[in-house]
C-alpha cells in the first residue's frame, strides 16, 4: 500500500494500477481519460489530445505524445498532474500489444521528465512537478499489462 502523498512527489514511480473508482481521487484534480474510447490509436490520440486540449498540429505518434505531455504549457495553475485511465485494460486492445507496453513507458517518461525543474531562462521554465498516471482495471488480479505495474492502495 502506499501513502496518500505519493501523488504529491515528484519522485517515482510514476504509473500505477489500481482497482478504486476515480472518485477516490477527486481530491487530486485528476485529468480522466477512458480506456474505453482509446482502443486503437486514431482514438486513444483523440481522447489524449481532447482531455489535454492539445495544440491543433500535435502528431499521432508516439514521439508528438511524448512532448506534448511534457509541454503541457496551455493547462494553466496545476501544481501536480493526476492522470486517471478508467478501463485501462482496454488501452490500445485493438493494436499489437507492444503498443501498450510503448505506451507505458511514454508514461514514464514523462513522470521523469516532469521530475525535473526546467531552468533555462525562457519563457517556459518551470519548477519539478508531480505527473503521475493511475490505470484503472477492474480485477488487479488479472494480468492485463505487458509487465509489472506498481498497484496504488487507499489514498
Amino acid at each position: 500500500m502506499f501513502e496518500k502523498d505519493v501523488l504529491n512527489n515528484i519522485e517515482g514511480p510514476w504509473l500505477f494500477q489500481t482497482d478504486h473508482q476515480v472518485d477516490v481521487y477527486n481530491s487530486y484534480d485528476p485529468i480522466i481519460l477512458s480506456g474505453s474510447l482509446m482502443q486503437t490509436f486514431d482514438a486513444f490520440y483523440d481522447e489524449i489530445y481532447k482531455k489535454f486540449h492539445a495544440p491543433d498540429y500535435a502528431g499521432k505518434n508516439f514521439n508528438a505524445l511524448r512532448d506534448i505531455l511534457t509541454d503541457l504549457s496551455w493547462l494553466m495553475n496545476r501544481s501536480r498532474y493526476v492522470v486517471f485511465f478508467q478501463n485501462a485494460e482496454e488501452i490500445l486492445i485493438k493494436e499489437q500489444e507492444n503498443a501498450l507496453q510503448g505506451f507505458l513507458e511514454i508514461l514514464e517518461a514523462v513522470g521523469s521528465e516532469w521530475s525535473q525543474p526546467v531552468k533555462k531562462g525562457e519563457a517556459w521554465d518551470r519548477p519539478a512537478m508531480p505527473f503521475h498516471s493511475i490505470l484503472q482495471v477492474q480485477a488487479l488480479s488479472a494480468s492485463c499489462f505487458p509487465r509489472a505495474v506498481p498497484v496504488i492502495g487507499a489514498v
